[in-house]
């Protein structure tokens, strides 16, 4: 994984803009695009701010043979992009129903019959389901 990549997972994780997080670093927005594009690398002190504000070493960030593991969501949203597809919906789609299943506006029951609807709702667009046509 390239240190452009690991540098959007964690931004996303921490749920911060490339703007923002350039602002932390001390660096020019368009500096860190360039970063990000993958068309320039970091200079050493750089890096190492960039670093210490991921709470990451800086050969973790430039040693292109280290992942980091992706979450089920995460590996949802870049098979998706890699697709060329528009990520919102799903991106939105995931937040909600996370936060549904965290909140405590929904009884463990409530969450049970939440997950048989979503279950039911990707058999049929399978074909499986109650609905399909035989």
């Amino acid at each position: 994984m390239t240190m452009n990549e690991k540098l959007d997972v964690m931004l996303s994780r921490r749920r911060l803009k490339r703007v923002e997080f350039a602002e932390k670093v001390g660096i020019t927005y368009r500096a860190f695009a360039y970063y990000m594009s993958g068309t320039r690398k970091p200079r050493k002190s750089v890096l190492d701010r960039i670093a210490k504000e991921l709470d990451v070493t800086p050969e973790f960030l430039t040693d292109d043979s280290v992942d980091i593991q992706l979450t089920s969501e995460e590996k949802l949203i870049k098979k998706i992009a890699d697709r060329g597809l528009d990520t919102t919906d799903a991106v939105k789609f995931l937040s909600k129903s996370r936060g549904l299943f965290a909140g405590n506006s929904l009884t463990d029951e409530d969450k049970t019959h939440l997950m048989r609807c979503l279950t039911e709702i990707y058999e049929d667009s399978r074909g499986k389901g109650k609905g399909a046509k035989k």
